[in-house]
């Protein structure tokens, strides 16, 4: 990241999080790498941040959007069962499926408070002060 941003440029690291450390294989975690994400893994919004810092970079903001992405993945399946026909003519049913599986539970994790979703907004270390508002309600005014 240091390499692509530009002197005072600001990363926002807008990821999936879990609530525990680590990659336990399970049911869960072997369908999705299975049939959705191929050698994917979640780890907690605080590793993530304390990665970020120790590669010399400065937090800014933090923001958890979890309850958020659960109403989105919940709107992406009733968008996709709307347009099934339209779907198939993409994807194989199964394909068609295994997405749809995949949303409907992860909206339940999401609701349940076992995956997270965060933005994390840093800029490089020591580098001049960057244009960010000084408070969130700034960012929404």
């Amino acid at each position: 990241m240091h390499r692509v941003l530009r002197p005072g440029g600001l990363f926002l690291n807008h990821g999936i999080t879990h609530d525990e450390e680590g990659w336990e294989r399970n049911i869960d975690t072997e369908f999705i790498n299975r049939y959705v994400f191929p050698d994917g893994e979640l780890d907690t919004v605080s590793n993530i941040q304390h990665g970020m810092e120790h590669a010399g970079f400065e937090i800014h903001d933090v923001e958890g959007l979890r309850p958020h992405y659960a109403l989105t993945l919940r709107h992406w399946v009733q968008r996709l069962e709307a347009a099934h026909d339209e779907a198939l003519q993409h994807v194989s049913e199964t394909a068609y499926r295994v997405w749809r599986l995949y949303m409907a539970a992860c909206a339940l994790e999401f609701e349940a408070g076992g995956t997270g979703v965060y933005q994390i907004l840093a800029s490089r270390r020591g580098a001049a002060a960057p244009d960010v508002p000084l408070t969130r309600r700034d960012l929404y005014d």
